[in-house]
């Protein structure tokens, strides 16, 4: 009897251990694939939007206005890079494409910024801080702006979280 109730114990306490493994394998392979998103992030500023990159690689990006279902894409910006958009530049590039839309101030606090990781998976960035999976979805041409031109997106400067100075 005493063997039965020890090889019990054993078996249970033998799935508890493989299930806590697992778990926390599982949380391993979260972290890991969040560890890329967590390094990108942008802020706004009453002038200007800054983009930064605090990865070793390189990240297919853009602004998204959710409410207006508008984006700005930046590109690919370059690792341990960060960009600052001018708003006016903002508003200049949705003039130039979309020349009836205007966007308010109050429109652009709530931008956000989408991004995808080497690994093909998107995340979204809100105005908030916000770090979320993301359904990066491509748009038709004609409701996304392609700012090739900018001079915010020729002359990437190195990026505070990256250790910049």
């Amino acid at each position: 009897m005493v063997t039965v109730i020890a090889a019990l114990t054993g078996l249970v306490l033998g799935v508890r251990a493989e299930q806590r493994a697992d778990r926390e394998e599982k949380r391993a392979a979260e972290l890991s694939q969040k560890a890329f998103a967590e390094q990108v992030d942008f802020y706004r500023t009453p002038s200007a939007v800054v983009v930064m990159n605090g990865n070793p690689h390189p990240a297919e990006m853009r602004l998204f206005l959710p409410s207006r279902r508008l984006w700005w894409d930046l590109r690919s910006l370059e690792p341990c890079k960060q960009i600052e958009i001018p708003t006016g530049s903002l508003r200049a590039s949705l003039r130039d494409q979309l020349p009836s839309a205007r966007v308010t101030d109050e429109e652009l606090s709530s931008l956000w910024l989408e991004f995808q990781d080497p690994d093909g998976r998107s995340w979204a960035r809100t105005g908030g801080g916000v770090l979320a999976p993301s359904a990066w979805k491509r748009v038709s041409l004609g409701v996304h702006m392609v700012d090739l031109r900018e001079s915010w997106n020729k002359a990437p400067e190195n990026s505070p979280i990256c250790g910049a100075a």
